[in-house]
């Protein structure tokens, strides 16, 4: 509906509106959405504004309608087509979700290359719904009507969700009214209905004892007394609204209409509508001895439709659960933090309140995948070669933690609780085990059942994981090739020391008159030459070994002097000097080998850049600078500059894309800075690109090592 809004009601849209009539069109936009009566027409209207948006300010502009989990995380449920600009559920958006959402005047800026404003929260509260409006730059003249559109697409969205609900729930209480009086009617005599008069009056009398209709009709509730107290039947229904199969105490003329040994007992329920209450039910006669059998079907009846409505209610939260694992499994968030929302979703689904991820990888030792940063100890190892014997794939095992072997579970890994549920996670490169613990008296099976159903999901991130470390160490090996010049040469130069030094070493122990001295020197200077060459065999052993995966407190001039060293020849070949300012007992909580390859990846491309600059830049020059970030509370920045052309503008934001690449096929993948991009999000930090007055730089940001 939104394409016919702007061309049919307010003129020109398109390339050939001016400016002016463009915020026309917002505004007419802005009146359109509040008549919209379907989600795709808001949506459509949105998109159009989109568009005109960013023909209006001459910059990229997007809408998108965001939603927040149960987590209390903001999801973008909806994004325009139009506009030209993409916004993804990042850590930049993130923040500017969080301080937009406490900032109510103004454009809300962030450390993204965009601005924006957010719908009032208080137009979408029913439903949860907010409009976002996004430009690349600050707009004030516009920024009260794109607020105004924001907030008319919220108020838009709430009011048609808002009606399909009203309907859907009126829809339902209709067949469930429907329903009701079906199975009523099923086991009734008689049927009756009694308006806000609370006045009687049989409706259907389906086993032919009109005499006992004809005796209830037009008596008032409150006259009509039941159970074994006799009390007031209006009475009891304004207290509890409805009650099932109560006995009647008759009066002497519903006595004289019931035959010898005959009961009779009232169903009755009440419906609230405009101008008061509502009451309708059933009246079943029985003979004295059939009482307890009917009291036990009817108790049966009644736990079928509980057990029914308790089944429904399961399989809706489950099947929520499910489509918010697989939106995690898909977002491009870190794969830890995906392990960590899995692994919190199925420890809620078990009713458990303790949970974790624990593997063993190819060099034996347990390792926590969830928490974190948490150490293993040493009993972990044997727990887990005892859940190796015990778990099997696709079933779950529950221990009770007062045995012995759930109490030395619970020990191993540190949780509480009074039953522990572990499940199997096979993987390509060894074992994993999620294991959740529990205070309540046990795991329901049905609860198991989906568990295991679940960890499907979480299996599929792990394996991920793995993929992710994989490419890794693919592009790590990858690199030392490219070094393998460099190696040579720095393996050559200790080589040919020894070589000379032997020659020499003949002629002096040849000579008539031995100098010990002299045999002494040259051997001292062999034994010198050869650990120089196994330091450099030593450090390209450790730098193209695969992670394990071990996170540790790292020093950063530790880690780039060792990475200097293993370049060194990279960088005499290519004629580049490098300069260094760390801040001294400056360290990040990183995995060394994985923070080693991305250096060595961002010094390789800075030498790439500087071999690609004009001739007229005599002389290439790296700056490797370390500090503590300024405006980052807890984290560090590793700043990696050279003196190269910088980065051109329209690449700037996709340097960071798989397989995007400005070298040549024979000198770059377009992977590198990718799977940079990829550990250091592991690592709980990021990678910004940019320019300086020289050339460009590449900043990563990661989280400071404690002391």
């Amino acid at each position: 509906m939104a394409g016919p809004f702007a061309s049919q009601k307010f003129g020109r849209t398109g390339d050939e509106a001016e400016p002016d009539s463009h915020l026309g069109l917002l505004s007419g936009l802005t009146l359109s959405l509040l008549e919209a009566e379907t989600e795709e027409a808001v949506r459509a209207a949105l998109d159009e504004a989109s568009s005109l948006l960013a023909r209006t300010a001459a910059a990229r502009a997007a809408i998108c309608e965001i939603a927040i989990s149960p987590g209390g995380r903001p999801l973008i449920l909806w994004h325009s087509a139009q506009g030209g600009l993409e916004v993804e559920e990042d850590a930049i958006f993130l923040a500017w979700f969080d301080a937009a959402s406490r900032i109510r005047s103004g454009f809300t800026g962030s450390r993204a290359p965009w601005h924006g404003v957010l719908s009032k929260q208080a137009i979408g509260r029913d439903t949860g719904a907010r409009i976002a409006i996004l430009l690349e730059k600050s707009e004030s003249r516009i920024e009260d009507l794109m607020r105004a559109v924001a907030d008319a697409g919220a108020a838009a969205t709430s009011r048609i969700r808002t009606l399909k609900a009203q309907a859907l729930g009126r829809r339902h209480a209709d067949e469930a009214l429907e329903a009701a009086r079906t199975w009523i009617e099923l086991g009734a005599d008689i049927v009756w209905e009694a308006s806000d008069d609370a006045i009687l009056h049989c409706r259907n009398v389906l086993s032919g004892r009109s005499e006992i209709a004809r005796t209830l009709e037009g008596m008032k509730l409150d006259e009509i007394a039941i159970g074994n107290r006799g009390r007031n039947l209006l009475q009891r229904l304004e207290d509890v609204g409805r009650l099932r199969h109560m006995r009647i105490q008759p009066g002497d003329a519903l006595r004289a209409a019931l035959r010898p040994g005959e009961v009779l007992y009232i169903s009755a329920t009440r419906a609230r509508k405009q101008g008061g209450a509502r009451w309708f039910g059933t009246l079943s006669i029985l003979p004295a001895e059939e009482e307890q059998e009917a009291t036990r079907e009817t108790a049966a009846m009644m736990l079928q439709v509980k057990d029914a409505r308790f089944r429904e209610e399961r399989q809706r939260r489950e099947a929520e659960a499910m489509l918010q694992g697989l939106r995690l499994l898909l977002a491009r968030h870190a794969s830890s933090g995906k392990l960590a929302e899995l692994v919190a979703l199925i420890a809620d689904c078990l009713g458990g309140e303790e949970a974790c991820v624990i593997e063993r990888g190819l060099d034996g030792k347990p390792r926590y995948l969830v928490p974190a940063r948490q150490e293993a100890s040493r009993a972990a190892d044997d727990a887990l070669s005892f859940l190796s014997s015990r778990t099997a794939e696709g079933a779950a095992a529950v221990f009770d933690a007062s045995e012995d072997d759930g109490a030395r579970l619970m020990r191993a890994f540190a949780l509480n609780g009074r039953h522990l549920a572990v499940l199997s996670l096979p993987l390509q490169t060894g074992s994993a085990w999620l294991l959740c613990a529990t205070r309540r008296d046990g795991f329901a099976p049905a609860d198991l059942d989906f568990a295991d159903r679940f960890t499907l999901l979480l299996r599929q991130a792990l394996l991920l994981r793995e993929e992710q470390s994989q490419i890794a160490q693919t592009a790590k090996m990858a690199a030392l090739g490219q070094m393998s010049a460099s190696i040579a040469h720095e393996l050559r130069q200790p080589l040919n020391t020894i070589s000379l030094a032997v020659q020499n070493l003949e002629y002096i122990v040849a000579a008539p008159d031995f100098d010990a001295d002299a045999v002494a020197a040259k051997v001292a200077r062999i034994l010198a030459q050869v650990d120089r060459a196994s330091e450099v065999i030593d450090r390209m052993r450790r730098f193209g070994r695969k992670s394990a995966g071990d996170i540790e407190r790292i020093s950063l001039a530790e880690l780039i002097a060792n990475v200097e060293a293993i370049m060194g020849h990279v960088f005499l070949r290519a004629g580049v000097r490098v300069e260094q300012e760390i801040s001294p007992g400056l360290a990040v909580f990183v995995d060394r080998l994985q923070l080693e390859q991305v250096v060595v990846n961002l010094l390789q491309n800075a030498v790439d850049a500087i071999a690609g600059a004009p001739q007229e830049r005599k002389e290439g020059l790296i700056r490797v600078l370390a500090f503590a970030a300024p405006d980052e509370k807890g984290m560090a920045v590793i700043r990696i500059e050279d003196s190269g052309p910088g980065f051109r503008p329209e690449i700037l934001e996709r340097v960071l894309e798989p397989f995007f690449t400005t070298k040549s096929a024979e000198h770059g993948t377009g992977l590198g800075l990718a799977i940079c991009d990829t550990i250091v999000r592991e690592s709980g930090g990021r990678i910004e690109p940019g320019n300086h007055a020289q050339g460009g730089y590449v900043a990563v940001y990661l989280p400071l090592g404690a002391d």
